[in-house]
């Protein structure tokens, strides 16, 4: 078992720390390399990997602790005036952490699953080119693969304990009394000045000690909900109580709304990411591409932070590899010879809306067309809008690019990006002109604890449709309907055929309406499908807390979770592609399993 795992409290702490630091580090190299001369700008990267290199080294980490120590000197030496900042430079500090993520990585690795994961990582190819570039010469650029292979599973840790701080770091004490606090670094090192008072004024709290508090919030909210339409209650006419319960609904919305804001965070650390990735990219295919970002104040749950980055990746890498043109393509049809990629975050309505425009020359409408008949997604008598043709290529799979590079190619990117963002009850969407670029844009929900829908009546249950999805409502006409052999039922909405599902039959509801005429339909898209889902009633629209139906009904298709009403009823929220996958599954009049 390796020693460290011994100080697992510190080296969580040192992990947590580190990337931390790690993403300080990029974002200021970035910077620098737009204002090389900028000395505070290289001390901020400088004390990031000097904590780096204090803390791996007293937790013996000394793989870790060389290379920070080595770079640490390299930074050292353009602070001190001998050396000049250079792209090698730039090249090699970026390298270097990005090598320090994957090792503490997988020292994170080794505390979640044991020693058999660890990895020993082979340094000397990074300690020669800082060497080379300290004596003032040009170290080459290491391929990702090559520095992959460098990384090779090792028996036992023990190798790590054998590095040359292994005595003077197995004397230390394992006691607050420990040299170089990563605590005491951490807020100079990694905090601009101008953000110094707002970093003060924050504390950092256990997510899930916020997730109770939110949780507990919400049940609040449902109680007093339910109190306040008790018939009891309802039958009394006290002017003194209905100016008490407004006030306690002024007061349980406020701290909602407080609870909810715990749990949002500016999008700022996200897009920042992307300058690094845009900076690859253009190196890579050899293209000028400028980033301009904008609302990094934005607020978005944490819980989407994550999950919104594959997306942005891939949308990003399909603006500079497929949108922007090469230097010599945009001089010849009168553009900047550099290209611009525009990342931008804003509010609107309900939702987080994010915009990746790129100002290349726009989607081939035409070969998108010309893919989609030749694989069948289409026949060439259908008649499609630009917007829905261009929109194709979210499917699976599908890519007009002539040839596949190591940047985009395999049609795999859009279909990421669509699922990504549907997971996250959003929806995306791109809208081209041709010559001018292209712009992507990305709904998301403000939270993801709480869900504006659309409550509906199935004979006596109560059902909620996420409003995102919704098409339109209308009680539908006898001679609009039609059942088509082996086909089911469908409805001619708006020149569109489109399936009908009975959520009665589905989920086995009695007493439902079952006469098309007589009920309501909800168009719903999913995933580019449409269906029309027949109802007895439309409640109303109101957001609802999602709480989590729990082992005993986690396996209901097409139900994705549940919340309680204002009467004290449980609504069932829809999973609108589980219920679509069920029902083309189950066919027409079969009840859900």
């Amino acid at each position: 078992m390796p020693d460290f795992l011994k100080d697992s409290d510190l080296i969580s702490g040192f992990i947590t720390e580190a990337f931390e630091h790690l993403e300080s580090i990029e974002l200021n190299v970035l910077e620098l390399e737009q204002n090389p001369e900028d000395l505070e700008i290289i001390n901020n990267i400088f004390r990031p990997f000097h904590t780096i290199k204090g803390v791996s080294g007293f937790l013996n980490l000394m793989t870790i602790n060389k290379l920070a120590h080595a770079t640490e000197n390299l930074l050292d030496d353009v602070r001190n005036g001998r050396l000049s900042m250079n792209s090698d430079i730039i090249d090699i500090v970026l390298g270097v952490g990005d090598f320090l993520r994957t090792m503490i990585q997988n020292v994170s690795d080794v505390l979640e699953k044991g020693p058999s994961v660890y990895q020993r990582y082979d340094i000397a190819d990074f300690l020669e080119r800082i060497k080379i570039c300290q004596r003032g010469g040009a170290a080459e650029v290491v391929p990702e693969t090559s520095r992959k292979k460098t990384a090779v599973a090792a028996p036992a840790v023990a190798e790590e304990s054998k590095a040359p701080g292994e005595k003077a770091a197995a004397s230390l004490p394992v006691t607050p009394a420990a040299p170089d606090p990563p605590k005491t670094e951490t807020s100079s090192a990694s905090s601009p000045a101008g953000q110094k008072k707002a970093v003060e004024a924050s504390i950092k709290v256990d997510v899930t000690k916020l997730d109770g508090l939110v949780n507990a919030v919400g049940e609040l909210v449902i109680m007093q909900a339910m109190v306040r339409h008790n018939p009891v209650i309802e039958g009394l006419s006290d002017p003194k109580l209905n100016k008490d319960f407004a006030q306690l609904t002024r007061i349980t919305t406020e701290l909602q709304k407080t609870a909810m804001s715990m749990r949002m965070v500016p999008i700022r650390q996200t897009f920042q990411k992307m300058t690094r990735l845009v900076r690859d990219l253009s190196k890579k295919t050899g293209k000028k591409v400028e980033l301009f970002m904008e609302g990094e104040e934005t607020e978005i749950d944490r819980n989407m932070v994550d999950s919104i980055y594959d997306p942005l990746v891939h949308m990003i890498r399909n603006s500079v590899d497929h949108g922007v043109q090469a230097p010599e393509a945009r001089i010849r049809s009168g553009k900047p010879e550099s290209g611009t990629v525009r990342l931008s975050a804003y509010q609107k309505g309900g939702n987080i809306i994010i915009e990746i425009a790129d100002d290349g020359e726009g989607v081939n409408t035409g070969k998108i067309r010309k893919k989609a008949i030749e694989r069948g997604l289409i026949s060439e008598n259908d008649d499609l809008s630009d917007h829905d043709i261009n929109n194709l290529i979210f499917l699976p799979g599908f890519s007009t690019a002539d040839k596949i590079t190591d940047v985009s190619g395999r049609g795999v990117g859009m279909d990421v990006v669509k699922k990504g963002v549907e997971k996250l009850r959003g929806k995306v969407e791109l809208q081209s002109t041709p010559g001018e670029g292209s712009l992507f844009l990305m709904y998301l929900p403000l939270t993801l604890a709480i869900i504006d829908g659309i409550v509906v009546r199935v004979g006596e249950e109560r059902y909620i449709i996420p409003t995102i999805a919704i098409r339109e409502s209308m009680r539908p006409q006898m001679d609009h309907y039609n059942t088509v052999q082996n086909k089911g039922e469908t409805l001619l909405v708006r020149d569109t055929l489109i399936p009908v599902i009975r959520l009665y039959r589905l989920f086995g509801v009695a007493d439902a309406c079952t006469e098309i005429g007589d009920g309501i339909v909800v168009v719903i898209e999913n995933e580019g499908r449409q269906r029309a889902l027949l109802v007895d009633e439309l409640l109303g629209k109101q957001e609802v807390v999602i709480k989590s139906l729990g082992g005993y009904m986690k396996d209901v298709r097409g139900v994705a979770g549940g919340t309680i009403l204002g009467d004290g009823r449980v609504g069932l929220i829809l999973d609108l592609a589980g219920l679509i996958n069920l029902s083309d599954q189950l066919g027409s009049g079969k009840p859900a399993g």
